[in-house]
């Protein structure tokens, strides 16, 4: 499953998040991690309907926020796991 984390360099916010989806990817190789720098990519970061960084998208469905912690991190993820690959 692909993981698109959308983000900007300059961001410690940016900077937590990609730590921690890199932990959980390490350990789930079902999973895809791709950084998007929205600076550099602004076209596709628009198309993507991206307002705000961090956010992580999963198919059409994104999590964003000012504080995305580990938990919520891991439960936005585990909600759009196929069933023959959650846990």
């Amino acid at each position: 499953m692909k993981i698109e984390l959308y983000r900007t360099i300059l961001c410690p916010r940016c900077l937590f998040v990609s730590r921690t989806l890199k932990k959980i990817v390490a350990h789930a190789p079902h999973l895809e991690l791709e950084t998007i720098e929205v600076a550099t990519n602004l076209i596709r970061s628009y198309q993507a309907g991206i307002k705000s960084v961090p956010t992580i998208k999963i198919g059409r469905a994104t999590l964003t926020g000012l504080i995305l912690t580990p938990r919520m991190i891991r439960h936005f993820i585990e909600q759009h796991l196929p069933e023959d690959t959650s846990r």
